[in-house]
């Protein structure tokens, strides 16, 4: 129901400008108390129609209105899969990876859910933000050159603020990445530039951006927030310490007696400046919607949000309907990625893949999030498969010689026993040997028998290709049924009858044409909130309540 509001926003933004549109107080919705669109939208879907249709008509194609918001959440929804490929590249940096990765979001269920035409919703652009946050966000971690990037990334992080109150889950992902990478002993000045040209740029851009009505001073007082802010401050601190431990030329222990007092002393000054300063109530709590999804059973307290579908817990059945074998293919992808060459990429996508996947669970409408963590996880599993099946294929007898074989014993001698004029060697010192355990030894005799049998290397590889096909093969129709049924309009219904024809049950439309027509224009409507955007879209009547 969203893309009505969001449509009559784009028009009202396209004949009165932006300014206008953020004192608009508009009286048809919540009568008879109104509702001021400005402060209580995010602007960037309608900012992004509106340029797009000025762009086009400036370069002399008179495309409506309406074609350029039907068609932006697909042009859209391919640029977020183009994107989730490069994402891809530069976690796993295997060129099968980004294009398997590119194909399965551009078909994906639980990326068209938002990106099918007509869907003009904050998400089908979201994504989109999203992803490119995060793929400049790895990027700007590559190398010390990279740092360009980072200021990429801030601006596609106020892009993302601008389009989706979901911006909040890109900022606390990147802040977990980068405390994620200080735990495991990651830390370098390029995680510090990177991430301080980010939030610099990113956080200006939130508070005094399109958004700015929406977010505030909130970067500093939501506790959802403070998190990534506590996590700018406590690189910095690090970062002088590095520099304080190389001019003092400290040993690691040296190190991390000053760290602690550093941030010993840090701790104790913003406890005291927070106790004495800070007015009562400056840190709000976290949003009855933000504990939902951390508490079992906890509602957002507004009942008309808690019968929304969409916001209730996500079943095991939605999983498979929305990803098919990707979620399958997702722990066995970033098992086979992680543990080999370990980069600051992969570990995002470690860190990605656990807390999207949290999240997607508590909520159907988040399912969303998790999809380009997934894609990138299914399409590094069908790299690691296609170099499985190619090296099985290429193998040989002269491959399956075991490794370390013996020479046989000279003519003459007793096996086990030195030959004449051989010495005998020095009895080996078993405390100097390296020993290996039971599972070690087991692991290590599979790999030799894996290796020394070409015939098992090749079952084994045409076995898992075979699987893999199967798996495509039934998720690619999958995907394109499921993408007619997302396809179908909302006010029209498309039946069978007795015969097995199709049939269009069209009540909807022509009721809300027959309120057009028949009702006056002051009329106003009440029905159950999910109708009041298609009253005032449709029908262009007040309503009483709506989806806002």
């Amino acid at each position: 129901f969203d893309p009505w509001f969001n449509f009559r926003a784009t028009e009202y933004m396209v004949s009165h400008g932006w300014r206008a549109f953020q004192a608009w107080f508009d009286e048809g919705v919540w009568y008879p108390l109104g509702r001021h669109v400005g402060s209580t939208t995010y602007p960037g879907l309608q900012l992004t129609a509106w340029g797009i249709h000025s762009a086009l008509h400036a370069a002399g194609y008179p495309v409506s209105l309406n074609d350029v918001c039907v068609f932006i959440p697909a042009g859209f929804g391919a640029l977020a899969a183009g994107i989730t490929g490069l994402l891809a590249w530069e976690v796993t940096r295997k060129p099968n990876a980004a294009v398997a990765a590119t194909a399965i979001m551009a078909i994906l269920p639980a990326h068209l859910m938002r990106s099918i035409a007509g869907g003009y919703d904050n998400e089908s652009i979201a994504i989109t933000a999203m992803v490119t946050t995060f793929y400049l966000w790895v990027r700007a971690l590559r190398d010390d050159g990279a740092w360009p990037a980072a200021v990429l990334c801030g601006l596609s992080y106020i892009y993302m603020v601008a389009a989706w109150g979901g911006y909040v889950f890109v900022l606390n992902m990147i802040g977990l990445h980068a405390t994620a990478l200080v735990l495991v002993g990651w830390f370098s000045p390029r995680l510090w530039r990177a991430y301080t040209l980010w939030f610099l740029i990113g956080t200006a851009g939130a508070i005094f951006g399109p958004a700015r009505y929406l977010v505030g001073w909130q970067p500093f007082q939501s506790l959802e927030q403070l998190g990534p802010t506590a996590v700018f401050f406590g690189l910095q601190l690090l970062q002088l310490t590095e520099l304080m431990a190389r001019r003092r030329r400290l040993d690691a222990t040296g190190k991390l007696l000053l760290r602690l007092k550093v941030f010993g002393y840090a701790g104790v000054a913003v406890a005291a400046a927070g106790a004495l300063l800070l007015p009562e109530g400056f840190i709000g709590p976290l949003s009855a919607r933000v504990r939902g999804l951390f508490i079992k059973h906890t509602k957002t307290g507004n009942p008309l949000v808690d019968s929304v579908a969409e916001h209730q817990a996500t079943p095991a059945a939605v999983y498979w309907h929305y990803f098919h074998f990707t979620i399958v293919a997702t722990p066995l992808g970033l098992i086979t990625t992680v543990f080999k060459d370990k980069s600051d990429a992969k570990l995002f996508l470690v860190v990605y893949t656990m807390v999207g996947g949290y999240f997607s669970g508590k909520m159907i409408r988040l399912v969303l999030l998790i999809s380009p963590a997934a894609t990138v996880c299914a399409g590094a599993f069908i790299d690691f498969c296609i170099a499985f099946l190619l090296d099985a294929l290429s193998a040989t007898e002269a491959d399956a010689e075991p490794k370390g074989k013996k020479e046989p014993p000279p003519r003459g001698t007793k096996p086990g026993k030195p030959g004449k004029g051989v010495k005998k060697p020095p009895a080996a010192r078993t405390d100097k040997q390296p020993t290996a355990d039971g599972g070690s030894l087991f692991w290590q005799e599979l790999e030799e028998v894996y290796h020394e049998n070409v015939v098992l290397r090749r079952s084994l590889g045409l076995l898992m290709a075979t699987v893999l096909g199967l798996a495509l093969f039934r998720f690619v129709p999958h995907s394109f049924a499921l993408a007619q049924s997302l396809s179908e309009p909302q006010i029209m219904v498309r039946g069978r009858t007795r015969d097995g024809s199709f049939v269009v049950i069209d009540d909807f439309r022509e009721a809300y044409w027959w309120l057009k027509n028949s009702t006056p224009q002051d009329a106003r409507i009440m029905a159950w909130w999910d109708y009041g955007y298609q009253i005032n879209g449709v029908a262009n009547r007040t309503t009483i309540a709506d989806g806002n």
